[in-house]
Order: C-alpha cells, then structure tokens, then sequence
C-alpha cells in the first residue's frame, strides 16, 4: 500500500533531498493533544500546535516509509536480467555520467559520443550517478518519460548495463517515483536500479563499486545505507569505488551546496573503508578533485543545462563547462579515467597505480 501518493505532489529545488509533506497534508486519524499543557490557549494557537503535531507525525512516517515501502529487485531476478560478464576478466572498463535524462538534443548527441568511445576503447557498464529523469522524475514504469529520457536516446548502447542511482529530481514523486525507477528494472533490457543503495554484480574480485543514495542522506533518513555499504567496501582487496548524486565537494561558482551532514557522512565512510574514488554528479560539469585520501570525480554533464565553476581552488586537478562524460578503465594494477565532450574528443586524462594492500 503506497499512502504517499495521496500526498499533493509536490515539489523540490535544485540542491535538496526528498522533501517532507505540508503541514496541510492529509492528517492522521490519531488525536494529537494539544502541545504544552492543560493551560487554556486561544484557538489559533490550538491550530498552530495541531498542526506542529501533524507534521511532525508525518515526517516519522516519510522515515519509515522511505526505507521501509521500497521494495528492492529480488537478486535472483536481477541476475536473469544482467548480461553476461565474466566475473574474471582482467579489465573492466565503463562510462559514468549524470544529470542526463532531459530528453532534449544534448543528450543525445552525448549518447552518441558515448557509442563511439565504447565501439573504440570498449566499455562493460554505465554508471548513472542521478537525476536519471529530468524534472520531476517519473510516477510508474508506464511514464513515457522512460522511454523519451532513457530508452531512445541510448538506443545505440543497447548491449549495455545502466547501474543506476537516484538524484533530487528523481524523489520528486516520493516513494512512488522511487519505487517506478526500481521496478523498471524489470522492464527494460538495460536499465538497472535494484534498489536506492547497491553493490554491482559480477565484478573481478579486486573491484568493488557501491552506490549510496545521497537524497536520503540529506533527509537524514538514509543512515541504515552505511552498514552496508561497509560490509561490501571495508577490508577488501584492490579498488573500492563510491558513487552516488551529491558529491562531497564543489567547483561551482556558486560555492558549497552539499550539506554538512552529507559530507560527513560519506567522508566517514570512505575513510572508513579507504575508498578510493568517489563519482558523483548533481554539479553540471566536469571536474576531477584531489581530496589527498581519495579523489573526487564530478560528472553532471550528461544532458542537463551546464553551470558555471569558480576554479583556482587547490584541490581542483581539473574543471569544465562541457556536456559529455568519463571513461574509465581498471586493472588490478592501474585505474585510468578520460573526460569525453560530445565531439568524442579527450578533455582531460588521469592515471593511477594500484593503492597498496
């Protein structure tokens, strides 16, 4: 049963996580006592109090339903779905890119770069770092948005895995949007979200990739991700790699939009777990940040309108207004990443050794 959907629809900016219902949404049957005592009130502080109560009920429920009501893909459904790699390959290579799914020109002609790269050098995957489908995301696997925003412009990949995560704009239909990207999973050849948080399948056993789901975080509901993802990253040998929608840090002109409490809690799990790198998007370029113990890669340039960066900050290896995405390429001894425009033409390049054991 799926109560939030008789929520009004509402909406959400640019930057912010699931948001939480008015305070005139439906209320619960449940009496709320007035708030402060037996002590005689006038009946617009009665109002002002009632509906405290109600909201503040309301916003347990969206916690529990948010981690309760999503119902993951059965792994034994995934693994009928997902095409065939071999576990023991020596090289894995794929795309990462974000905030793609507007349907318009760009993203297309970013899908066809991406075509040409992978004919090229070879790719295994996609990951999709958020904001799968612009703007408001999507309310059933029957919204012709998927086929508008996923399905046609990436009809040339067709041989190939979408991993995907969820962004802000994804959530704006709540648990019911959700729920629709999830399920979809089922009903597409190569869209892949078995649920807000996930290992990949079928990888070498030096690589290990998850994705969190950093709109929960920033609700403050999304902390029953963390056990996890540490038993799937923590201790384990060769390249632990991190995506999700937000990322840590920012280049943008407009300066930090990342919460605190969203930073902290994904730099205490990459130290925690010494990741690697960390692949976000939701900032709408193209960006390489040196963290010193972990790098930071920034790919929201997928399809949306691109925005502006600020650059000369020390951490910043490399930073762009350019639509396209990254490639990249890992061995047991060496990760390699590119940064593509639509032109199919190389932005930036960088290498790294094995990290130590």
């Amino acid at each position: 049963m799926r109560i939030m959907t008789t929520f009004k629809k509402p909406t959400l900016e640019r930057g912010r996580g699931p948001p939480r219902p008015e305070a005139h949404a439906p209320r619960p049957s449940r009496h709320v006592p007035p708030v402060g005592g037996p002590q005689a009130r006038g009946p617009m502080e009665d109002i002002v109090h009632l509906s405290h109560g109600v909201y503040a009920g309301l916003c347990g429920l969206v916690c529990w339903w948010a981690t309760g009501c999503v119902q993951p893909i059965a792994p034994e459904e995934l693994a009928l779905r997902v095409h065939s790699r071999d576990p023991q390959r020596a090289v894995v290579t794929f795309v990462v890119l974000g905030d793609m799914g507007d349907g318009g020109r760009v993203q297309t002609h970013v899908a066809q770069a991406m075509d040409d790269v992978c004919q090229r050098e070879g790719c295994d995957f996609v990951l999709g770092l958020g904001d799968n489908i612009y703007p408001h995301g999507v309310t059933s696997v029957d919204d012709p948005a998927f086929q508008d925003k996923f399905e046609h412009p990436y009809a040339s990949l067709h041989a190939l895995d979408f991993w995907m995560i969820l962004g802000n704009h994804d959530w704006k239909h709540l648990v019911t949007g959700a729920q629709a990207q999830i399920d979809y999973t089922l009903h597409s050849t190569r869209w892949r979200l078995p649920h807000v948080h996930y290992a990949l399948p079928g990888l070498p056993p030096w690589l290990h990739i998850y994705g969190v789901d950093t709109s929960l975080l920033e609700a403050g509901i999304g902390i029953f991700q963390l056990p996890a993802a540490q038993a799937a990253l923590c201790g384990q040998p060769g390249w632990r790699l991190l995506f999700g929608h937000y990322p840590t840090r920012s280049a943008g002109a407009e300066g930090p939009r990342t919460s605190w409490f969203v930073r902290g809690t994904l730099e205490h799990l990459i130290r925690a777990c010494a990741v690697h790198v960390y692949l976000a998007g939701h900032d709408h370029y193209q960006a390489h940040l040196d963290l010193g113990w972990y790098q930071e890669i920034i790919e929201g340039a997928g399809g949306a309108e691109l925005g502006p960066l600020r650059g000369g900050t020390p951490q910043q290896r490399f930073g762009e207004a350019t639509h396209g995405f990254a490639w990249v390429q890992v061995t047991a001894e060496r990760l390699t990443l590119r940064f593509y425009d639509v032109q199919s033409t190389v932005r930036y390049a960088w290498e790294s050794a094995a990290p130590s054991p």
